[in-house]
């Protein structure tokens, strides 16, 4: 107990950079030793989980029973090492150091960037990041713009007459794209990668009917008389004013919507159930083959994506790879079967996928191979 409670001193100490100078030595020259690089611990997301560094620690001392100072410090660094990346892994299966494997000659993948594609009601598309800022589009008295930041944005610009016929536009944003349009009514919408959005140029009607495919986050201006009404893949969303987030892609099981202000009503758009239901904020939704699941989860984790995060939590290896997949417009190549590894952690979206896949592969549960933008997966 005595040399348990010591390891767990070191590592406070360290995370709250009040650790001896020989102390840190040996944290980090361990560190530089099995992965031959510098260390930075965030000390912030290292405390967030100090209770699990706890229980990583105690099964340590349970298999070795005297340990001196050095080989507790070492112990010490090692689960530091997992909490300072930003990863804990679930499931752990081999002891072998992993790693990533690629070839110096190849060009580096980036990451996703602002790009879409906007498709007119007659048919003709533009590249949206062609177009310079501050510059105009009118379509049937509408004016489209794009503003400083890259941001599309509808306006009225004449006075539209009476009639039933709804004109539509539709941005689509290829893997490796994010875009936020600014809709007729002043609703926000932001689309992750490899998603659309199918919208009227202008809301005539008794209802805002848009339709997504892929992920969308929705920032819905109020509206008491006239409900915004989402349609994606077996379901609508129904709300008149409110935030959420829907994830929707053709190739995902599961279809998602998570609330963060307001409530909404997620409705089936099959004939075979009749359970819709109201969320609250910080609730979440899950459709998977035609039955809703509803859970509290902290609804912010949810958008990281839009804030430039990927955020994960205890989720599967093959969900990660997707998203990563996505974002960084590569293929992912299963070696080996990756069933039950799962990670909770957080990454920047705009780091080299080089620098992701090393983070993930030191957690010793998996690692990687590159071929041009093509990613091997093994254990």
């Amino acid at each position: 107990m005595k040399e348990q409670q010591h390891a767990k001193d070191i590592l406070r100490r360290y995370v709250n950079d009040q650790c001896t100078e020989e102390e840190r030595i040996w944290v980090e020259e361990w560190y530089r030793k099995h992965y031959d690089t510098e260390f930075k611990i965030d000390s912030k997301l290292a405390e967030e989980h100090l209770a699990d560094v706890w229980q990583l620690l105690d099964s340590e001392v349970q298999r070795k029973k005297i340990w001196t100072l050095r080989k507790i410090a070492v112990a010490a660094a090692s689960v530091i090492l997992l909490v300072g990346i930003g990863f804990l892994v679930n499931k752990s299966t081999k002891s072998s150091t992993h790693h990533i494997a690629h070839s110096s000659q190849e060009a580096p993948i980036q990451a996703g960037r602002d790009q879409a594609l906007l498709t007119l009601a007659d048919g003709r598309t533009i590249h949206l990041d062609s177009i310079a800022v501050g510059d105009h589009l009118s379509e049937n008295g509408i004016t489209i713009t794009k503003m400083d930041d890259g941001t599309l944005t509808y306006a009225i610009k004449e006075v539209l007459g009476h009639t039933t016929e709804q004109i539509y536009n539709t941005i689509s944003t290829p893997r490796g794209g994010q875009y936020k349009v600014v809709l007729p009514d002043n609703s926000i919408v932001w689309l992750n990668a490899a998603s659309s959005l199918r919208f009227p140029i202008a809301f005539t009607g008794n209802t805002r009917e848009v339709e997504l495919v892929g992920e969308g986050y929705f920032e819905v201006a109020h509206h008491k008389q006239k409900p915004f009404i989402v349609t994606s893949t077996d379901q609508q969303t129904i709300v008149k004013g409110t935030k959420f987030n829907i994830t929707s892609y053709p190739d995902d099981v599961k279809k998602t919507t998570t609330l963060l202000e307001g409530s909404v009503l997620v409705k089936k758009t099959s004939d075979m159930g009749h359970d819709d239901l109201l969320l609250q904020p910080n609730e979440q939704v899950v459709l998977q083959h035609n039955r809703f699941t509803k859970s509290h989860v902290n609804a912010a984790d949810a958008i990281s994506w839009k804030n430039g995060k990927f955020v994960f939590n205890d989720t599967p290896l093959k969900n990660i790879m997707q998203q990563l997949a996505r974002w960084y417009d590569v293929e992912i190549v299963y070696l080996e079967s990756t069933e039950g590894i799962t990670f909770t952690g957080s990454i920047s979206r705009f780091d080299d996928i080089q620098d992701v896949l090393r983070k993930i592969s030191l957690t010793e549960s998996v690692q990687f191979q590159t071929k041009e933008r093509r990613i091997m997966v093994r254990r």
